[in-house]
């Protein structure tokens, strides 16, 4: 079916797959094919009109709660002019979407192959300010076109890192070539190839069409529960998208970043258990700039170092920079 729409899956997905480890000796994770993206509902293929890296992902309507009820409006409404063409818009672009056979209300849609926001790392400040900038623009722009995400985490917040890399990664095992052979390294750094930093997975998300419908929501399903949503009743899901990026900030990056320390009173503010009392996110979005603004150039653009680098990474960034 996805090949009739113009779709190629990796051999792992296709109806003829036999495990290339089967009946020999090889570890199965050190096999190309053994990646699978199923279980978390996405697929990895390439578009035959042009050998672009898709995911496709499937959206089937659950009975139990509201996940995926909005989530290919969102992304068809963004996706399209005028919004696709704004440069505050960082929803990931809907490349194209179709049924699914047989399933009442299921999807496909296609988005662009994307890599984790941090990977490769940062290499400075001014790197993570852009990061953060393009985030917090991104959220104030899904906020003023009647949008709260509901579910914003690290892992919902990716890149479009195949500019860094002069030949494509391996969908699953993003660090490898396609052949999963040989490892591969970024061939340019963020401030030769400017990247963009998208949000995805709007399963959850709640678009307040109607401006005289009361703007709470229900439910407490996300990879970042707030405490609101912990009590089971109606919550401000503007505000829970204010808790779920500061605790992006306190509990990934300024950890993994000793250098952002400085960003800890911000992160606190925008996570304060009293939903009234966070910051609103054009005020924390100021205190961001200002906490940058008065960092100098060249302490911006000085080499950093993740907790987790290895010995390698610690080499490149102190002796080559």
């Amino acid at each position: 079916y996805l090949l009739s729409k113009g779709y190629q899956l990796r051999p792992r997905y296709r109806p003829e797959w036999t495990p290339s480890w089967k009946g020999t000796n090889l570890d199965p994770i050190s096999c190309e094919d053994s990646g699978n993206a199923l279980p978390i509902r996405t697929l990895d293929a390439t578009r035959l009109s042009d050998n672009l890296q898709v995911m496709i992902k499937m959206v089937i309507p659950s009975d139990d709660d509201r996940e995926g009820e909005e989530e290919l409006d969102i992304l068809r409404r963004f996706s399209s002019e005028p919004y696709s063409a704004n440069p505050k818009n960082h929803v990931v672009n809907c490349l194209d979407s179709f049924t699914i056979p047989g399933v009442d209300g299921g999807a496909f849609y296609v988005m662009p192959l994307l890599r984790d926001y941090d990977n490769p790392p940062f290499q400075n400040l001014e790197e993570i300010y852009e990061f953060l900038t393009q985030v917090f623009e991104g959220l104030q722009f899904l906020h003023e076109h009647d949008i709260a995400h509901c579910d914003i985490a690290s892992a919902n917040i990716m890149m479009n890192g195949r500019v860094l890399y002069n030949e494509p990664f391996h969908p699953f095992y993003q660090d490898f070539s396609l052949d999963r052979k040989r490892q591969i390294e970024p061939s340019y750094q963020r401030f030769q190839r400017p990247v963009r930093y998208y949000f995805i997975d709007f399963g959850y998300a709640k678009w307040f069409r109607n401006p005289d419908e009361p703007r709470v929501v229900y439910g407490s399903r996300a990879r970042e529960r707030t405490p609101e949503q912990l009590g089971g009743g109606a919550y401000d899901p503007f505000k829970a998208d204010i808790y779920q990026l500061g605790a992006v900030l306190r509990r990934d990056l300024i950890p993994r970043y000793p250098n952002l320390h400085f960003l800890l009173p911000l992160a606190r503010e925008m996570t304060h258990r009293d939903p009234t009392k966070r910051l609103s996110l054009e005020r924390a979005y100021q205190v961001l700039i200002t906490h940058f603004i008065g960092i100098a150039g060249w302490r911006r653009r000085w080499p950093i170092l993740p907790r987790d680098a290895s010995l390698k990474g610690k080499y490149i960034t102190v002796i080559i920079g």
